[in-house]
């Protein structure tokens, strides 16, 4: 296979896949060698630039996937219907679940201030984050980290790739004075019988996370 076919065949392979492809996978489809790849990912990205093309290919999640550039984002979420988004109090759970990985309920709790079992189990739901095994102390709290289809989610290869924490924290705040209407028929899920009462922790002060700020995704 020339160097031409070879570009055009995982371009092609990328443009046929709606999740990461990973390096391996590229491998035992087309018998080409690991730089082979590597190298014609390089080459097709900066025919992009040089023809000013609307994507690029970007190594996510553990695979390659073509993504559109930042700059179309506006045009791009307009595209999109905005429950596809991510409301701002499931992106500051998050964001904890993300800097602080593996966490528990609890734990979240005491930064956010407010209950997170329904957040949780929305973003669980999601795939976004997933149950790390439990901390071995009375009552057992389950740990929370995140999952592969948040780094897909959020375009990155890995979490040394995320932002500083006080700048995706800053990018929460921004969300505050979004005009989203909330939905009505959203309701709160009923508790895992899986988190015992300590897992709820002891802090009755905390207060309920209402579910008028509808969780978009």
């Amino acid at each position: 296979m020339d160097g031409s076919n070879m570009k055009r065949t995982i371009e092609a392979l990328l443009i046929a896949t709606e999740a990461p492809l990973t390096l391996q996978k590229i491998i035992e489809i087309t018998d080409l060698q690991k730089d082979e790849i590597v190298n014609c990912v390089k080459e097709l990205n900066q025919e992009y630039r040089e023809s000013q093309r609307a994507f690029e290919i970007k190594e996510i999640a553990g695979g390659y996937q073509i993504y559109t550039l930042p700059e179309f984002a506006l045009w791009i979420g307009a595209l999109h219907d905005r429950k596809s988004r991510l409301s701002k109090a499931a992106l500051e759970t998050l964001a904890i679940i993300a800097y602080h990985q593996p966490i528990t309920r609890p734990e979240i709790e005491k930064v956010r201030g407010v209950d997170s079992t329904y957040m949780l189990d929305a973003l669980h739901q999601k795939n976004l984050i997933k149950t790390c095994g439990r901390l071995p102390i009375p009552g057992r709290p389950i740990r929370y980290g995140t999952t592969k289809e948040f780094l897909r989610y959020f375009g990155i290869k890995d979490l040394s790739d995320l932002p500083r924490e006080e700048d995706f924290g800053e990018a929460i705040a921004t969300m505050e004075h979004t005009d989203a209407e909330p939905s009505s028929d959203e309701h709160r899920p009923e508790e895992s019988e899986e988190e015992t009462a300590e897992d709820k922790g002891a802090e009755e002060e905390i207060v309920k996370d209402e579910p008028d700020e509808p969780f978009l995704i």
